[in-house]
């Protein structure tokens, strides 16, 4: 029998690949990638969770006879999320300052600050307007860029730059971007070496860098890393958290009424979109059986984070958004050692972002029929194109 062939197409929109269902009974399965090569691929909560944070299983791009995107040559590739232990933790750990609950906390005035304003412009915008443009785009993208050090004039560039890094379907763009990313941010860390200021960039320069901790080549993909992935996912979240609002009077009418049930809408929001689709990878580090799978060293192995949220087996009815799911142990962030380092961060931005957006316009409503809405399919992250909205 022929391999099933990955990536999958979503039947419907608010829900993963149906097929993910299927093969879940089974255990891991052997899919056909587009490259002619083959994967491993996890859709069940349990598999999906051990192998986020199970040694034998490695993180290490190196190790990859292939990825998902073709990766181009004699490239640095390799952030701390794509490195094995002990390096990945000793990365890691040079960042986590800035994201601890002390940090956060800080962080939340000026994330508030932030909403505020571009609550302001959108009231003063003719409608309809696009709440993905105007709003679930623009705080992520202002808040990481504040975090990093990047000028506000060049917020804008850094998200189509990375919207197109992510994308799967015209490699040749992703690679201009990429290239193109590249030689902004070894600028902008020269800049910072000359004349260190308030910010992460020049922080991990001055106490790691000039100290001899991190090579400074291995600085670049940090920094990208951290500028990609600590915008993209909040973006598509803040906008699908929206849509899921507008579509389920519901759940609006229940966060209205108590707002303090937004911690629980935000991580429903998170298991039930599990945006990061298709970019958690690991490679097989040492022969052996997994979940009943004869697995060999070198096998490519992907993950399937929306296949292990929507598993019933851990969450019952799990395509109905459920604001009353109680403890909701999704792995939207990961798990484990590799537990995404900005996930409090994250979840502070949509809370704040969701808060906010219905205290000032409980009346926000789709523009458009929801069939005419274009998600973004064809990416690492999924999330939509644009969102119509009035009031």
């Amino acid at each position: 029998m022929a391999n099933p062939t990955y990536p999958m197409t979503r039947q419907c929109p608010m829900s993963p690949p149906a097929q993910y269902a299927d093969l879940r009974a089974h255990g891991p399965a052997r899919v056909d990638l587009p490259d002619g090569g083959w994967a491993w691929l996890l859709t069940g909560y349990d598999d999906v969770r051990q192998a986020m944070n199970d040694p034998r299983f490695s993180s290490d791009d190196t190790k990859m006879g292939r990825a998902r995107t073709e990766l181009p040559p004699n490239e640095n590739l390799n952030s701390f999320w794509r490195m094995d232990e002990p390096e990945h933790g000793r990365q890691r750990h040079m960042m986590m300052s800035e994201f601890t609950a002390k940090r956060i906390k800080e962080w939340r005035p000026r994330i508030q600050k932030l909403v505020d304003e571009l609550l302001d412009r959108l009231q003063s915008l003719p409608r309809p307007l696009d709440l993905y443009a105007e709003f679930a785009l623009a705080l992520p993208t202002q808040v990481i860029a504040q975090l990093l050090g990047v000028p506000q004039q060049d917020y804008r560039t850094f998200a189509e730059q990375s919207r197109t890094i992510l994308s799967l379907d015209k490699p040749e763009e992703s690679w201009a971007a990429y290239y193109k990313m590249n030689d902004y941010l070894n600028r902008l860390i020269d800049e910072r070496e000359r004349e260190p200021q308030d910010d992460l960039i020049s922080r991990l320069i001055t106490e790691r860098v000039l100290t001899g901790e991190l090579p400074r080549e291995d600085l670049l993909p940090m920094v990208r890393f951290i500028l990609v992935s600590g915008y993209e996912t909040t973006t598509s979240q803040i906008a699908l958290s929206a849509l899921t609002l507008m579509t389920n009077p519901d759940v609006r009418d229940r966060l209205i009424e108590d707002p303090d049930r937004v911690t629980a809408f935000v991580e429903e929001s998170l298991r039930f979109w599990s945006v990061s689709q298709d970019n958690v990878l690991r490679v097989v580090d040492q022969d052996m059986t997994f979940s009943g799978a004869a697995m060999t060293t070198g096998d490519l192995v992907i993950l399937a984070v929306p296949g292990a949220n929507h598993d019933a087996s851990a969450f019952p009815d799990p395509e109905r958004f459920d604001l009353e799911r109680g403890e909701n142990r999704h792995v939207a962030f990961g798990f484990g050692t590799h537990l995404c380092a900005g996930a409090s961060l994250a979840r502070r931005e949509v809370e704040i972002a969701v808060t906010s957006l219905l205290a000032r316009l409980p009346g926000i409503r789709l523009a458009c029929d929801i069939e005419d809405l274009t998600f973004r399919h064809k990416s690492l992250v999924y999330g939509l194109e644009r969102l119509p909205v009035t009031w």
